[in-house]
């Protein structure tokens, strides 16, 4: 059986990518998702230029400034021109996302991730919001480009793509869990399934983390854990091979 260790949001903030790349150096992440329109994108791609991962596009409408103009996309902007926050987008209503403007901004999140790589994204997915509308522009992009939509919540996407999605851990009132309690419930189904993913956030903190980020200590804590030599002998007596999504892009 088969594992992809996913970690999301470099490019957050320096000490995010800092966490990264400690859970990709000395741990077992696998396959790691930019944030192209974040201002420390580009110092988080130096730091992982080299190493041997999977390098996909974790697109971002809900922090930060877009990299379109906002003048284009005024259903994803607030008055400043940046980004309306998730928490904001959650308690809307109606989707209000218009599918064409969204087009816009991953577009432009595209090609800014290949001035930043210089390449095209080994996978394609989306950052935090919950969106039908957000999925159906992702879908329309990765189909333009030819790209690897890393999509779960999509029909049958489990049987086309071949990979298990892991249900992502439930948060305690302090938004932390036991990454070991988690991990030991799931090697099962890891073991059942051909190929399985997981999606993990490691990383340290800052004060742009601190004050944009629901996910606090939890990034620390996964970023000990996915270092641990425990998780390393759960995966070596199970005979699990750590792969990345490189290995289904065709």
């Amino acid at each position: 059986m088969k594992l992809i260790m996913r970690g999301d949001d470099l490019g957050f903030s320096e000490a995010v990518n800092y966490g990264i790349l400690k859970a990709v150096k000395d741990g077992v992440i696998t396959s790691v998702g930019l944030m192209p329109n974040m201002e420390a994108a580009v110092h988080g791609f130096e730091l992982l230029k080299d190493a041997d991962i999977a390098l996909g596009q974790h697109t971002n409408i809900c922090v930060g400034k877009p990299v379109s103009d906002p003048k284009l996309i005024p259903s994803l902007v607030d008055e400043s021109g940046e980004f309306c926050s998730s928490k904001e987008i959650r308690a809307r209503q109606e989707d209000t996302i218009d599918i064409k403007e969204c087009e816009i901004e991953i577009e432009a999140q595209l090609q800014r991730f290949q001035e930043i790589s210089g390449k095209m994204p080994d996978y394609f997915e989306g950052h935090a919001v919950f969106s039908k509308n957000f999925f159906s522009a992702l879908d329309n992009v990765a189909k333009r480009h030819n790209l690897l939509h890393v999509n779960p919540m999509a029909p049958n996407w489990e049987e086309e793509l071949g990979i298990h999605r892991v249900a992502m851990a439930e948060m305690d009132q302090d938004n932390k869990y036991d990454f070991k309690e988690y991990f030991d419930s799931k090697i099962n189904e890891i073991k059942n399934n051909d190929c399985s993913l997981m999606v993990l956030h490691p990383g340290y903190l800052d004060h742009y983390i601190l004050t944009h980020s629901s996910f606090t200590l939890v990034r620390p804590m996964e970023c000990e854990f996915l270092c641990s030599d425990y998780i390393k002998d759960i995966i070596k007596e199970n005979n699990i091979e750590l792969v990345s999504f490189k290995n289904y892009r065709d």
